[in-house]
């Protein structure tokens, strides 16, 4: 009996609207198609000068098709600037795209649709994947390689529904997007690619200085000095008008209780202006609610870390001392207490899309087993119900050393 024949490698890009449910409830059906039509054509466009065929669109999904992995990689980037750009030139017609890309072995069909395992797979990291991001897999990224002017961020493993056993995570974006000088984005993990305002351009200019140490730490090995004398790993660093523990990077896992870091990985790369960050996805079998992702940052200091909040409030467009918090109201910011004259630090909840988020930041205030670190937390869905349940006990035991 003759065997079946291998079917070429190709690698699939899934590109998903973000709250298109949600702009046509909001806006009707005209003002939706209008979107459609206009994420249909930056798609078309972008696969096409790739080299990739689109196979098809659906409203607010599309699927196309690549030889190349890395050309699948590139088309990504494009359509999520060029939808970022869109967004910015004509904010009522918002384009907040999730992309994922996976590459295997695929057979096409005579109808012109295509079977093989990485059609799901890409189809599960589009789910994943935010507004504004986009998500490969370990063997996209392997069969790619280094493409120049491209940055692959782990984002840990992940159970994908349908899926056999776990599958790693690998953000992509353009090493554009580090680069202040000339393009003064600010790419956070729980969304899209943001503009930086003047006052967040000049807090990481600031923030530079004062993390000096923390950097010299991490790539010059425990043998650096910082420029005041002290050794990295003394624990301190001094600025014009505070001196504050700083937690060495391996130290951010430290920060979450052993019950929530079940599935917490350490980032190569830390957000900006941070010291480590950890991302943290819900644990294998289930057993207790965890959102759906959520994220922890160290800061070296308390200006830090209040740059980073007030940057990221900014975005959600959520007033100051506005709104709450609850399973009853969600959309507001304001202060969190540990308890009755026990100050913790601020936050504020949002929905992004169909999402419910919640970000808060702990400050240290002069207690020695807390760090300064900026928290922000995901459920799909729009269940802030179960997300607000989860964070009520949770924001409390997240920042202490343990």
């Amino acid at each position: 009996m003759s065997e079946t024949p291998n079917a070429p490698v190709r690698t699939f890009l899934i590109a998903d609207i973000r709250g298109y449910t949600r702009f046509t409830e909001e806006h009707g059906d005209e003002a939706s198609a209008r979107l459609a039509a206009k994420f249909a054509g930056l798609v078309q466009a972008g696969v096409e000068i790739r080299s990739g065929k689109l196979i098809e669109i659906r409203g607010d999904e599309a699927l196309a098709v690549f030889d190349s992995a890395r050309q699948a990689i590139r088309a990504a980037i494009d359509l999520q600037r060029w939808f970022a750009e869109h967004t910015e030139s004509e904010s009522d017609m918002p384009l907040r795209v999730g992309i994922g890309v996976d590459s295997g072995e695929a057979f096409r069909l005579d109808d012109g649709s295509f079977r093989g395992a990485a059609l799901n797979v890409a189809a599960r990291l589009c789910a994943l994947a935010q507004g504004g991001e986009v998500i490969v897999s370990e063997g996209t990224s392997r069969l790619a390689g280094r493409v120049p002017g491209v940055r692959y961020v782990d984002r840990g493993r992940a159970n994908l529904k349908g899926i056999a056993g776990t599958v790693r995570l690998i953000r992509v974006t353009s090493e554009e997007d580090q680069q202040e000088q000339s393009q003064p984005w600010i790419v956070m993990f729980f969304g899209g690619p943001k503009r930086m305002g003047w006052r967040i351009v000049l807090g990481v200019v600031l923030i530079a200085a004062a993390t000096a140490a923390a950097v010299v730490y991490l790539t010059g090995g425990n043998s650096a000095e910082t420029s005041s004398g002290a050794r990295p790993n003394s624990g301190t660093t001094t600025t014009q008008s505070e001196t504050v523990p700083v937690a060495p990077a391996s130290d951010v896992k430290a920060l979450i209780p052993a019950g929530l870091r079940k599935t917490c990985v350490k980032q190569s790369v830390p957000d900006i202006g941070a010291v480590a960050t950890a991302v943290c996805l819900p644990p294998s079998g289930g057993g207790g609610f965890y959102p759906d992702r959520w994220q922890l940052s160290i800061y070296p200091t308390g200006t830090a870390v209040k740059a980073a909040y007030e940057d990221q409030l900014r975005n959600s467009k959520i007033k100051r001392n506005s709104g709450k918090c609850t399973s009853l109201s969600w959309g507001g910011e304001g202060p969190w207490e540990h308890g009755p004259g026990k100050p913790g630090g601020r936050r504020f909840c949002y929905f992004d899309g169909d999402d419910a988020v919640i970000v808060w930041m702990h400050e240290r205030f002069g207690q020695p087993d807390h760090r300064d670190v900026l928290a922000s937390a995901r459920e799909g869905g729009s269940d802030h119900v179960r997300l607000i349940g989860w964070w009520a006990f949770a924001h409390h035991l997240i920042g202490k050393v343990t």
